[in-house]
């Protein structure tokens, strides 16, 4: 019969050999032999039916299966010490938060609120995953997700931070070269700068959507960021989320358009995080502190 994990040790072991690479730096920071560092290995090896590393004369490298496990290992030290602070009534909050939002996210908002974060809360440190795909949250150890839909995925609880307010811009050189866009119907002489998902977004009030009003279309991007350096530049007529281009609205390097004829909200930005798992103290602190901060910024 193999033997369960007999304490953290073990664990913790496997966590730094995995950062360090080197049985022999691990040893040294545990005090330990590097023949004992060796056994702890094997042990878990031995438990979880799996090589770990790769090793050979120079350095230790991770398998792909320590990998998979190394954030789950990860969450249950973390989970230890969430208890062991909460027996000890400790009020300072510490220990690993991941995080993951899309890449405008990242950029005009989600990263100044993980820096006020971090000045009241020095102690937890914040992994911040950025890709525009969508992870699966149990499956990466991710403890927060930050995303815009309309509703809650299954299997995911979390609360709306704010409505996705859809945009209608132009850059100043635009407005004074270009014909006047009075209704949404002029925007079928222009070229229009959206992501596809927003083209099914409808005008409040009527039911034309963007793709009924799209004849000119010359750039076409999945990625943002583009679209609005695009726009800009003067290259079209930008369709964004308000979030994306608040700034430079309030700098005049873009200026709202058919302001009476506004397009209906893409749905609303989430704040989720898995419906198994109980969510850790500093995970719920962080979560009350972006709803407050978007409140504040979005909500006015």
């Amino acid at each position: 019969m193999i033997s369960p994990i007999r304490d953290l040790d073990d664990l913790k072991t496997f966590v730094l050999v995995v950062q360090e690479r080197s049985f022999t730096q691990v040893a040294a920071r545990l005090g330990l032999t590097k023949a004992a560092v060796a056994k702890r290995i094997q042990g878990l090896e031995k438990l979880w039916n799996t090589q770990l590393f790769y090793r050979n004369t120079r350095k230790v490298i991770p398998t792909r299966e320590a990998d998979l496990i190394f954030q789950k290992v990860i969450s249950v030290i973390e989970s230890v010490k969430e208890l062991e602070n909460s027996l000890t009534n400790k009020d300072e909050l510490e220990g690993i938060l991941r995080v993951t939002c899309v890449s405008s996210m990242a950029k005009n908002f989600v990263s100044e609120v993980i820096e006020k974060f971090q000045e009241q809360n020095p102690k937890i440190t914040i992994q911040l995953i950025v890709t525009d795909s969508l992870l699966d949250l149990m499956e990466e150890s991710i403890d927060i997700g930050i995303r815009v839909g309309t509703e809650i995925p299954s299997g995911l609880v979390g609360m709306e931070l704010f409505k996705n307010k859809i945009s209608i811009v132009v850059s100043p050189l635009y407005l004074k070269m270009k014909k006047k866009i009075l209704s949404p119907k002029d925007l079928e002489k222009h070229n229009l700068l959206y992501l596809d998902l927003h083209k099914t977004v409808q005008f409040s009030g009527t039911n034309l959507s963007l793709s009924d009003v799209t004849k000119e279309r010359y750039f076409l991007s999945n990625d943002a960021a583009s679209l609005v350096q695009m726009g800009l530049k003067g290259r079209g007529v930008l369709i964004r989320s308000f979030w994306d281009i608040e700034e430079y609205i309030q700098e005049g390097k873009l200026i709202p358009i058919l302001t009476d004829h506004s397009l209906e909200n893409f749905g609303s930005v989430w704040v989720i995080h898995p419906s198994n798992r109980t969510p850790s103290r500093r995970m719920m602190v962080f979560r009350n502190f972006l709803e407050s901060e978007c409140s504040l910024r979005f909500n006015q």
